[in-house]
């Protein structure tokens, strides 16, 4: 199981006794604590009220969870899921919202007229090079001779790596959907909503690997150019190029955005924009607008950047507009605000992208104390 969702688990008392040992264990690392620091801030927001919290004190309470469990082991073997079904929002551990930086009170509120408005799901539409069309989904199978799906990922397989036959494929994810991708050279690439990538059948023995992320949010895995034949791995898209030679980075680049943002997890890559060139090491972000010709650096939590891929929202301090920018790819409704003000109302916390959207309406709306209000249709959410 993931570190965040063991978090997840011991802030909603929900950990069982291995859990509890294996955060333990994880946060004896000193860069670990900065993450736990990043994930637990709005749970001590929530709680006690406060812009700070202690986090030995969070250690403690890990280390005594851990000794309170073994002494019940005996007597219960397994954490009781009815304590979980007790839990009003099991899988909100925490959003905080801020006034003029002074604390509110929570109080969760409902949400009125609830339609169907469901999470998203794996789906994505394939084009091939000839132009046709296949819509990849659950339940539904693909495979010609270079390419395979089983419905939730498609792979391209492995071949002799000759110039002979080689396509040029594109993958659209709609508003709504994710999507996996294995490209022919054991690359793995991770599609967001409202995401669409372009890339051939095959590389060849020895030549420039090279994507384009058309539009929207990709996580690439690259395999190294050591086991493709010296081979270099570029994204590119119209504003930048990214030129790696084996590694884990993210890519938001929105077409409704207007800063393109790359951050790097793991390795080392290269951002190149008209001319100006500069290179990222890990828990490092790029931040291209596309007016400048400037590539900005700043240092950030590279985790908390690839949330979405691990099935969750993750926001610190981030401005209503964009949580709600988020909600809408991924849920598919269109958000309208009434007051423009309320888009710049600031939230932390953490929430599993599978989640019923109107928990996470209610726990926002409750936070605000009363200045938002939600309405909702199938196809439109109203901010008031």
């Amino acid at each position: 199981m993931k570190t965040e969702k063991i978090i997840v688990k011991f802030l909603n008392h929900e950990a069982n006794i291995h859990e509890l040992e294996v955060l333990d264990d994880w946060l004896r690392t000193g860069k670990n604590q900065k993450q736990f620091n990043a994930l637990v801030r709005a749970d001590y927001f929530a709680q006690f009220s406060m812009d700070y919290y202690d986090l030995n004190a969070a250690k403690k309470k890990v280390k005594a969870d851990i000794k309170r469990r073994k002494q019940a082991k005996a007597r219960r073997l397994v954490w009781s899921t009815s304590v979980a079904a007790s839990i009003g929002f099991i899988l909100f551990f925490a959003f905080h919202f801020k006034t003029q930086n002074q604390p509110i009170d929570l109080e969760v509120t409902s949400v009125k007229n609830e339609p169907a408005i469901i999470p998203g799901a794996d789906k994505a539409i394939l084009t091939l090079g000839n132009g046709n069309q296949v819509i990849l989904e659950k339940g539904s199978t693909y495979e010609d001779s270079q390419v395979s799906s089983s419905g939730d990922k498609i792979t391209y397989k492995k071949e002799d790596n000759k110039a002979q036959n080689i396509q040029v494929n594109q993958l659209s994810v709609p508003r709504g959907g994710q999507f996996y991708l294995v490209l022919a050279d054991g690359t793995e690439v991770w599609l967001n909503s409202e995401s669409k990538i372009k890339y051939p059948t095959k590389f060849i023995k020895g030549a420039k690997r090279e994507v384009e992320l058309l539009y929207g949010e990709a996580f690439f895995k690259v395999t190294s150019s050591e086991v493709n034949y010296g081979s270099s791995f570029n994204v590119v898209n119209r504003f930048q190029k990214i030129q790696v030679l084996g590694t884990e980075f993210n890519v938001k680049a929105y077409s409704d955005d207007d800063t393109i943002r790359t951050t790097l997890l793991e390795g080392s890559v290269e951002i190149s924009k008209d001319g100006i060139s500069k290179k990222l090491s890990p828990n490092q972000q790029s931040e291209i607008t596309r007016e400048s010709m400037a590539i900005n650096i700043k240092d950030v939590d590279a985790q908390q950047e690839i949330a979405w891929m691990r099935g969750l929202f993750s926001f610190n301090d981030e401005p209503l507009e964009s949580i709600m920018e988020s909600l809408s790819r991924w849920y598919n409704v269109d958000i309208v605000f009434e007051e423009a003000a309320k888009k710049n109302h600031t939230f932390t916390g953490i929430v599993e992208r599978s989640e019923s959207i109107y928990d996470l309406l209610k726990l926002i709306e409750s936070t605000s104390n009363n200045q938002l209000k939600f309405t909702t249709d199938e196809e439109t959410i109203v901010i008031k």
